[in-house]
């Protein structure tokens, strides 16, 4: 047992003196390469520049995820069932709002207008002629009824004629008419021998011609009518000395009789008048009915004409065309997908945290950067915060809207930044880091004038710096240029 560890000790010793020496001699290898280093340093210094890190307030900055997508899209479908003629755009045309971007075979629907065209043509023809036998109607009425109520009114004067009249008869003649009848015949008398002398004078002067024929002519004719005069007379007299007869009576009470008859006929006439006037009303209807026709036909036309127009698919807004489902001779049908536009501008969607809402309402400023364009930082503005969060991940889907000439795509993945408060910390250029084997440092200059290598833990960049976690302090001087050309211990000039 003795020997067993007296031997242990022994090759313990010599184990340790071995250690010692090559420790020796490893730290004078380092020294002398330190002293090199610190020699060249000492005779050439590397001019640098520098920057004294303060404390500062800095924005507090979060990242979120999300896509690029366009704020519309829309799915273009056939209202009409029908055999598609043409499609005259591919992936990635941009189209403008309203420009016809599928056309379907069309036949039928425009047999359909032709149709619907020809109806109302039809129906204003129907118009046409009802207003016409309207206004004839109503003038036809018009002259009914005033030759009606003409009628009438010639009646009801017969009617009072005839009843004075067979009241004279009735009454008989008077005194004074009887009187009146006698000195009309004296009268008559007187006219007639002075008529008849006349033409005697005349006939004996005829041959001796004195009087031409044709006065005596005339003389012969005065002397007829005195004499039918004086006969007219004689006998109105004898029919006042006599009175009236039974039978005057009774003729002139069916006079008043068939007056009465004449004036409920006219009245009769003028009933019936009046009502054919109703007639006019009706022509009216007919009018009426023949325009409401005409507006029926109207519609019917408008309807074909908007259902040929579905025959062609238009773009809806301007925008890109995303796909393409159909080929020339495929069937469509309502409801089905012809051509997928995206447009209204590019925006990116991305789920921020609940507690990050309040920094994130609409009109909020923020930095997009996609994987497909890292070079590219994309100013964008918040234009929408959902109103319903998702209860499972608390989150709130925001959008935000980004410049369309960045060659951003709807799909793209990427990263928003926004500023969600402030914190006070240390930040250096980002080219004053160096970066090997994952770890990061920075070249701290010493009161001595050395640049000395230090470990350091770096945080999220900020545009062209980036925070310092750990390992620098305040009021140490950082290099910031020239950082390429330095080794640790190495003098600088600054």
């Amino acid at each position: 047992m003795t020997r067993r560890w007296v031997s242990a000790v022994a090759a313990l010793v010599v184990v340790g003196i071995l250690a010692v020496w090559i420790g020796s001699a490893y730290g004078r290898s380092k020294n002398d390469e330190g002293s090199r280093a610190s020699d060249r340093g000492a005779v050439t210094p590397v001019t640098v520049q520098t920057e004294v890190v303060r404390l500062a307030s800095e924005p507090s900055m979060h990242e979120v995820s999300g896509v690029v997508s366009s704020r519309w899209s829309s799915d273009l479908a056939a209202k009409v069932m029908g055999r598609v003629t043409s499609v005259t755009v591919t992936e990635g045309d941009r189209v403008r709002a309203g420009q016809p971007l599928v056309w379907l075979d069309s036949s039928d629907l425009r047999a359909s207008v032709d149709q619907a065209q020809a109806a109302v043509r039809s129906a204003r023809a129907g118009v046409s002629s009802a207003a016409v036998a309207s206004r004839m109607e109503k003038a036809a009425s018009e002259a009914r009824i005033s030759a009606s109520r003409a009628m009438v009114a010639q009646a009801e004067a017969a009617l009072k004629s005839a009843k004075a009249r067979r009241d004279l008869v009735i009454k008989g003649p008077r005194k004074q008419e009887r009187a009146q009848a006698a000195l009309a015949v004296a009268q008559a008398k007187a006219a007639m021998e002075l008529a008849l002398a006349d033409y005697e004078r005349a006939r004996s002067l005829v041959a001796e011609g004195a009087v031409s024929q044709q006065q005596l002519d005339a003389a012969r004719t005065r002397a007829d009518v005195a004499r039918a005069q004086y006969e007219q007379a004689v006998e109105s007299k004898s029919i006042a000395d006599e009175g009236s007869r039974v039978e005057d009576i009774r003729s002139a009470e069916e006079g008043v009789t068939q007056a009465q008859a004449a004036l409920d006929m006219a009245r009769q006439s003028l009933r019936q008048s009046e009502a054919a006037a109703l007639m006019v009303n009706v022509r009216e209807s007919e009018v009426r009915a023949a325009s409401a026709q005409v507006k029926q036909s109207e519609a019917a036309a408008r309807g074909a004409r908007i259902i040929h127009g579905m025959s062609i698919v238009r773009a809806p807004f301007d925008g890109v065309v995303a796909r393409r489902m159909v080929d020339p001779g495929h069937m469509a049908s309502p409801g089905m997908p012809l051509l997928t536009v995206d447009g209204g501008g590019l925006r990116f969607e991305a789920a921020v945290p609940e507690t990050l809402v309040a920094a994130t309402r609409p009109g909020t400023t923020g930095t997009v950067i996609l994987d497909a364009l890292p070079e590219a930082s994309l100013s964008a503005r918040v234009v929408e915060v959902m109103p319903q969060g998702d209860t499972a991940t608390h989150t709130f889907l925001v959008r935000l809207a980004i410049p369309d000439d960045t060659g951003a795509k709807s799909g793209m993945f990427g990263r928003a930044r926004f500023v969600s408060g402030s914190d006070t910390g240390i930040s250096v250029p980002m080219s004053s880091t160096i970066e090997r084997d994952g770890l990061h440092y920075v070249y701290v200059v010493n009161d001595a004038g050395k640049a000395r290598l230090r470990l350091v833990t770096l945080g999220r960049t900020l545009g062209t710096r980036v925070r310092v976690l750990s390992g620098l302090s305040s009021g140490e001087r950082v290099v910031v240029e020239g950082v390429s050309r330095l080794a640790d211990g190495m003098r600088v000039r600054f």
